[in-house]
């Protein structure tokens, strides 16, 4: 696959890399709903049809079911019948009481050492997020 060469000088600082950046977002999200429109309707007027050829363009639409067990609502139904149990399908399982953990932390609770183990299983992940928006101008 070839690259593009880029004709644009590099944009170094804030102040020329900023309002480029801002630009080049708004184009994209204007774009993008006009993208997400005009799919819409291609999927709404193929209606039953998966394929389509116009000229230059072939056109596929797939459907795909992402079926997911309720987990919840199988617990409900099957723990009704004692041979889930017995056959291994339906198991109790222990598991941390997140919430009554924290309210015991919360109430001082909890020993050194207790807290020592509890805070080597917190996992700690930075999510790092930019928001280039324009400032209104005042009517001043």
């Amino acid at each position: 696959m070839a690259r593009r060469k880029s004709t644009n000088t590099p944009i170094v600082t804030l102040d020329e890399l900023v309002p480029s950046y801002g630009e080049h977002k708004e184009s994209l999200d204007a774009l993008d709903k006009v993208v997400k429109d005009e799919n819409k309707k291609i999927k709404e007027l193929l209606g039953d049809d998966n394929e389509t050829e116009r000229p230059q363009w072939k056109v596929t639409k797939s459907v795909q079911d992402r079926s997911k067990m309720d987990e919840d609502l199988l617990y409900a139904k099957l723990s009704a019948f004692p041979e889930m149990y017995e056959a291994g399908i339906i198991k109790v399982q222990e598991y941390v009481d997140v919430q009554a953990l924290e309210d015991a932390m919360y109430k001082n609770q909890l020993s050194k050492k207790m807290l020592e183990e509890v805070n080597k299983c917190v996992e700690h992940k930075e999510v790092v997020t930019l928001r280039v928006s324009r400032i209104k101008e005042s009517d001043d």
